[in-house]
């Protein structure tokens, strides 16, 4: 079997990586534009998996899909380009769970309710539930992705920060829209709480897959010495004349 050139491996990887912030910038194009222009539809308070019902559902379904599989080609790229670390790979791991979450609930259609379609009776099926049970798996995966991605590429903090914001508004909005579903807060804005939760997750990821696409092949080969973050090779020179030296990988030491 013929292998390509190192080179053409590299710009593979790169391209794949940087597939994650296609998926951000897809996903809220659609969702913003869909949710101001179809009838009936309140983005504050509607879901967008809620897009997918009544007129123009098809079309929102495969821009779901669409979605996930950027993020499942942009988890590849993540994994050739940080497969030096243990958290490189969870954070591969991760996104690739979002992606395949993306692409499930697109093929779980959810139920009406809350408002949505208008004129339609809310319903209770189980195929609506499992879709619910995605949805939650995707929220755990986005916020622990944005968590081990950040700490990766040296953003431990900031990414700590955006997990936060995402958990708290995932939460929030899947509170409200109970409530809102029982009737004893109806209208609220449960939806802008979930679009909060997934735009500000699909837009971290974006960013950080852009930054590792533009680093070399050591991005994220990063160690804790503290609480600061530096390369190995960097640790290493500090450390030669105590004779405590990092172990280099065995891609980087020389071959006999």
């Amino acid at each position: 079997m013929r292998i390509g050139r190192p080179g053409q491996c590299e710009i593979a990887a790169r391209l794949l990586a940087a597939a994650c912030a296609v998926s951000a910038v897809q996903m809220i194009g659609f969702v913003t534009v869909a949710g101001m222009t179809r009838p009936g539809y309140d983005p504050n308070r509607n879901w967008i998996s809620q897009l997918s019902l009544g007129p123009g559902g098809p079309l929102a379904t495969a821009n779901m899909v669409c979605c996930g599989i950027w993020l499942l080609l942009g988890a590849e790229g993540l994994r050739r380009r940080l497969q030096l670390t243990r958290s490189g790979r969870w954070a591969a791991v991760l996104v690739f769970w979002c992606g395949a979450c993306l692409v499930v609930l697109a093929a779980l259609p959810t139920d009406a309710g809350i408002g949505y379609p208008p004129d339609v009776a809310p319903t209770r099926t189980g195929v609506g539930f499992a879709h619910q049970v995605v949805a939650i798996v995707l929220g755990v995966a986005g916020v622990a992705a944005a968590v081990v991605l950040g700490r990766c590429l040296g953003l431990g903090r900031v990414g700590a920060f955006v997990a936060v914001v995402m958990a708290v508004a995932f939460v929030a909005g899947s509170v409200l829209v109970v409530l809102d579903d029982a009737g004893v807060l109806p209208g609220n804005p449960s939806g802008l709480f979930e679009r909060v939760a997934l735009f500000t997750g699909l837009v971290w990821i974006g960013l950080l897959s852009l930054k590792a696409a533009a680093r070399g092949q050591d991005a994220g080969r990063e160690e804790d010495v503290g609480r600061a973050k530096v390369p190995a090779r960097i640790a290493n020179a500090g450390r030669r004349e105590t004779g405590l030296v990092v172990e280099r990988p065995l891609s980087e030491r020389p071959r006999p």
